[in-house]
């Protein structure tokens, strides 16, 4: 069965470019934006305040089960978007009883260079949840090892690292472990 790979990092590291870049170079890929799933409510919560917490979580369920529901039906699901290790038990949990593999790769870019990107794309006004979201991703833990910098390179060269680290099997997600983690602090 083909695998879920999700593609994370800060606003402007490149997520949505190199997710697209990786599905079209699957024979049978699939991208799969998360920014989508947050235009469904109908009245929404902005994801970066605290209140949207459940939200947040019911938008990440929907988007592992479309995900799961891809990945059956054989297509090599790139799941982009913002999905923090906070969010990794909420994914396992919906993916994992499927039997589907997942990988995650977070996407890293300096500050500047992720400020520049988002005020080019969304002009002003976003300064302060590009810093935050940047903060969050600084410090993975144990999945350091699943970070690929964007900062120097062309979507290119960022896809062709990814394909030699995933051929390598660096990105593979144990979700039992993730799981078992839960409630562990």
């Amino acid at each position: 069965m083909p695998a879920i790979v999700v593609v994370t990092g800060s606003p402007g590291a490149g997520k949505t470019t190199v997710a697209r870049r990786l599905a079209q170079a699957a024979p049978r890929g699939l991208h799969l934006p998360a920014d989508v799933f947050y235009t469904f409510p109908a009245h929404p919560v902005s994801p970066y305040r605290a209140e949207a917490h459940e939200q947040n979580t019911d938008i990440m369920v929907a988007l592992a089960r479309t995900a799961a529901a891809f990945s059956q039906r054989g297509y090599d699901v790139f799941l982009d978007g913002i999905f923090g290790p906070w969010f990794l038990p909420v994914i396992a949990a919906e993916i994992q009883p499927e039997g589907i593999s997942v990988e995650y790769v977070v996407l890293r870019t300096a500050l500047d260079t992720a400020l520049r990107r988002v005020q080019a794309r969304e002009g002003d006004g976003r300064a302060h949840i590009v810093r935050k979201m940047h903060a969050e991703f600084a410090d993975l833990g144990p999945y350091s090892g699943h970070a690929v910098d964007t900062s120097d390179l062309t979507v290119e060269r960022v896809a062709a690292a990814i394909a030699d680290r995933r051929a390598a099997g660096v990105f593979g997600l144990d979700l039992s472990e993730v799981l078992s983690k839960v409630g562990r602090g």
